[in-house]
């Protein structure tokens, strides 16, 4: 039924190309995907932490292990941010769509906007999930000496 009807919306409308509702669609489905992935990254980067305190827990490492806490929930709140706005994009990919079958001009340049913020967003993550597995290394190979 939603094919159907998504297919009579396009052919009566040609405001809204097919293919660019499909890529549309593609890539917020990807950015969901992406997201979802990240929270459960960050929630094992958090067990790791954990662990590291009930197993290689050192006193001078106390302020960046706070530091990272820290940061893990930074990221839990900016992923959070960013699946929001990546939801509220999708739900007006379809009240676009199925209201009137005209997508507004904003919605390419959101769509521009949250690919800019999601691609940052990797990078930040990157670099995070590097620096703590470089400051894991650093703990257990103290804990072989």
């Amino acid at each position: 039924f939603y094919s159907r009807l998504k297919k009579k919306l396009l052919k009566n409308n040609r405001d809204i190309p097919e293919k660019n509702v499909r890529q549309f669609q593609t890539e917020i489905v990807a950015w969901k995907e992406l997201l979802n992935i990240r929270m459960e990254e960050n929630v094992l980067l958090k067990n790791r932490l954990s662990d590291i305190l009930i197993n290689n827990y050192d006193q001078n490492s106390l302020e960046e292990i706070e530091e990272f806490q820290t940061k893990f929930s930074k990221e839990d709140e900016l992923t959070n941010l960013l699946r929001r706005d990546v939801s509220d994009l999708d739900n007006l990919l379809y009240s676009q769509m199925f209201e009137d079958g005209k997508m507004d001009k904003s919605f390419d340049i959101k769509m521009q906007k949250l690919c800019k913020d999601i691609g940052n967003s990797v990078t930040r993550f990157r670099n995070l999930r590097s620096a703590f597995d470089d400051f894991q290394h650093k703990i257990f190979s103290k804990g072989e000496n």
